[in-house]
């Protein structure tokens, strides 16, 4: 999740502003936060809320109307700002710029350890797609990044946009130094560092709590 951040507020100042070079620097003092950051968080806490269909519309919602001008799509800020609950059958790429807190609870090592969402992590993967993005290809790009995400893990190991897809699989293979991690966090606000301080101990409790024993039958 925090690879996703971390690529959005990099990529921030160079969408539509694109460059042919890998020699610049991370960040720069103009970096910001974007739609990404937003709802990526926005994921984050429909997954700590339970990860069902209402939980997703909320969220995205809620963190889309907190933070009006992080710009959203066209279609997707009229979804967010209207009274409308079903999908428009979008298929860009904000479902899978968005999905990488799902990775988390997919049927990984943890997750049949601690009992929680057993198989069907991937059903979270999509319904976070499917509340907005439910063209077929657009279920698809977020269903293909968090599988990027498992199999990084498994292994052991718009520029913005692009860039957060990037840096959340980076993140699973490799890992993000923590001079990295903390200057990202220094681009947030207090709402979304406080959705990241609670995935933190949410991520935690699944990673080291046992399963119950009718988890294990």
């Amino acid at each position: 999740m925090m690879g996703a951040i971390v690529g959005d507020i990099v990529g921030s100042v160079y969408e539509w502003h694109n460059i042919k070079t890998k020699d610049f620097p991370l960040f720069r003092d103009d970096c910001f936060f974007t739609d990404d950051t937003v709802m990526t968080c926005a994921v984050a806490e429909a997954v700590m809320n339970g990860g069902e269909r209402d939980d997703f519309i909320d969220a995205m919602k809620k963190y889309g109307r907190m933070y009006p001008d992080a710009g959203y799509g066209g279609r997707f800020g009229s979804w967010i700002f209207s009274d409308n609950r079903e999908p428009y059958n979008s298929y860009g790429n904000g479902s899978a710029m968005r999905v990488s807190p799902c990775a988390w609870i997919m049927d990984c090592g943890f997750c049949t350890r601690t009992g929680m969402w057993p198989s069907n992590g991937r059903a979270r993967v999509q319904l976070s797609a499917e509340v907005t993005h439910n063209h077929p290809e657009g279920v698809k790009g977020a269903m293909a990044t968090a599988d990027a995400i498992r199999n990084a893990i498994s292994l052991g190991g718009d520029s913005d946009t692009l860039a957060a897809i990037t840096g959340s699989i980076a993140e699973a293979a490799y890992g993000i130094p923590d001079w990295i991690k903390d200057k990202a966090y220094s681009y947030l606000d207090e709402p979304l560092k406080d959705v990241l301080r609670r995935w933190k101990k949410f991520i935690s409790c699944l990673l080291y709590t046992s399963p119950s024993p009718r988890d294990t039958r």
